[in-house]
């Protein structure tokens, strides 16, 4: 296993197998469910993104670890632990699994779960690591931009958008605003905006710019 533990990076963590310990978030869902060992010292879930409620840890089993030797599964869940998720801060101390150590315990068989939480047109714009510095911790998909009223006397406004596809070039992604802004940009929240990389002297920024 990786020798690191918590805190690893979003992109680190998302469509990866770990090894967590039973801390209290996990006891909670487990003890709700009945579903709790007596020989389970650690569970192993899986991290992805859930579009509205960000990085999430579904729990598939429950395992016995001893130093030196690989971890023995002591219960797997239904369903690939349908209904046993929680949101990755609540997990508390994890390691990631690499693929061969996730290959050696029977768990990169084929998710079709996973395909619920990332269609192709959210994947792409997951993959953008030119966008990470602008993503909200622990929701992948929200990024903060600055809103620009095109033909309004606004100061510009940093929102939050939380993004659904890009264009078919790569240039332009389409969003749903987050949040109210405080002046009028003839926008609302739950809209839909376009949203661009704009670079200048100070930077590169995400930007909508609205209005005719």
């Amino acid at each position: 296993m990786n020798n690191r533990t918590t805190p690893y990076s979003d992109r680190e963590i998302i469509n990866r197998w770990a090894i967590a310990e039973i801390g209290p978030g996990i006891s909670r869902i487990l003890s709700e469910k009945g579903l709790m060992h007596p020989d389970a010292t650690k569970c192993i879930g899986f991290f992805y993104v859930d579009h509205e409620e960000g990085i999430t840890f579904r729990i598939h089993s429950l395992c016995r670890t001893e130093p030196g030797r690989p971890p023995e599964i002591i219960a797997n869940f239904e369903n690939h632990g349908e209904g046993l998720i929680l949101p990755s801060e609540e997990v508390g101390t994890y390691t990631l699994l690499s693929n061969d150590e996730a290959n050696s315990l029977s768990l990169l068989e084929e998710q079709r779960w996973l395909i619920y939480h990332e269609p192709e047109r959210l994947r792409a714009v997951r993959n953008r690591a030119d966008l990470d510095r602008f993503r909200a911790p622990m929701y992948f998909d929200d990024v903060s931009v600055i809103l620009v009223s095109k033909d309004r006397e606004l100061l510009p406004e940093g929102v939050w958008v939380r993004l659904e596809e890009q264009s078919d070039d790569g240039t332009s992604f389409q969003g749903i605003l987050l949040n109210e802004p405080y002046s009028d940009f003839g926008v609302h929240e739950g809209d839909m905006v376009t949203v661009r990389f704009v670079e200048d002297e100070e930077g590169r920024f995400l930007v909508a710019e609205v209005g005719s």
